[in-house]
């Protein structure tokens, strides 16, 4: 794993160590866990305090640097005890790989997972079980497809598969905070399709449905991978672009704008947009930010459309 990846999740490790408790009693409560214990006489108030959290334990030893990944004496342990119960490899294998199901589903749900703590979890726990597991990766395949198609359903827009409001709001609570503590750069841009309820009316919703995915497909084409991109709701889209200025933002959207309006849409020909654009000012909120844009976007739509006006 690279270094740059540790210190991604590093920053998220007290949302393991806050809910270290919540993990273990998870993972031992999922009912074929359970089922596997009472089959094989495990205490399981003796399995979670001499196994469970001592395994938990190394992980968020390795997330902050003091455990070696592929270096565990307690999962050694953990093995062992199990495989003198007996136990088959199959049923190894569905608790081994329920533990590591457990810590994303609590993540999951306290909306604390993102994309890089999710892939290092994954990584740790590979690299630690691998060689068990190793007849397993189909299964183990299927299970991480599962577990991203969870992440998807819970951040992504499904029609255009970028960022919903839910996950833009938790990215700009976080840059809005970097930006307090650093005074980092910051710019907001909201984009609002031009008469959209028109095409709706005149063409149908699926035509609406593509026009709304063939312009994310334009706009992606000239945002940075920096560059936070999601929906708004509706016909309203916003970008999150750190460390840019509202004038140089401005540079991009008036590009983005001039590529808009000289696009031929499917069905319903040209489209246009309106757009507001600001940028954080010193101590800034995520609504004193996001009232500027929107005027700012107001004033575009009032004094004719298919402009940018910047706030």
């Amino acid at each position: 794993m690279h270094s740059h990846n540790i210190a991604l999740i590093k920053q998220h490790v007290a949302s393991l160590d806050n809910n270290r408790e919540q993990i273990v009693d998870n993972w031992l409560s999922i009912p074929p866990v359970q089922e596997i214990l009472e089959k094989y006489d495990i205490d399981v108030s003796m399995f979670a305090m001499n196994y469970a959290h001592p395994v938990l334990n190394y992980f968020i030893g390795v997330i902050q640097g003091t455990n070696i990944i592929g270096d565990c004496p307690v999962i050694t342990k953990l093995l062992e005890y199990l495989h003198d119960k007996n136990i088959a490899v199959s049923e190894l294998f569905i608790i081994c790989i329920n533990f590591r199901k457990s810590m994303i589903n609590i993540l999951f749900a306290k909306h604390l997972m993102s994309e890089e703590m999710y892939s290092n979890i994954s990584y740790i726990f590979d690299a630690n079980f691998r060689g068990v597991l190793s007849s397993f990766t189909d299964t183990i395949s299927k299970a991480k497809a599962e577990s991203k198609r969870l992440y998807d359903i819970s951040t992504k827009d499904h029609l255009t598969k970028i960022f919903n409001r839910k996950k833009f709001d938790e990215i700009f609570y976080e840059e809005i905070t970097q930006a307090n503590n650093i005074n980092k750069q910051l710019s907001l841009v909201l984009i609002d399709i031009d008469f959209f309820k028109k095409i709706n009316d005149n063409y149908g919703h699926n035509a609406g449905d593509n026009t709304l995915v063939q312009l994310v497909t334009i706009i992606k084409q000239y945002i940075r991978k920096s560059d936070i991109f999601s929906r708004w709701g509706g016909e309203e889209f916003v970008i999150l672009a750190p460390k840019a200025t509202k004038e140089n933002i401005a540079i991009k959207i008036e590009q983005i704008r001039k590529a808009i309006e000289s696009y031929s849409f499917n069905c319903v020909g040209q489209v246009t947009c309106s757009f507001g654009i600001t940028d954080y000012i010193e101590n800034d909120t995520e609504s004193a930010m996001f009232k500027r844009v929107d005027k700012a976007l107001y004033n575009s739509k009032e004094n004719g459309r298919n402009r940018i006006t910047i706030a």
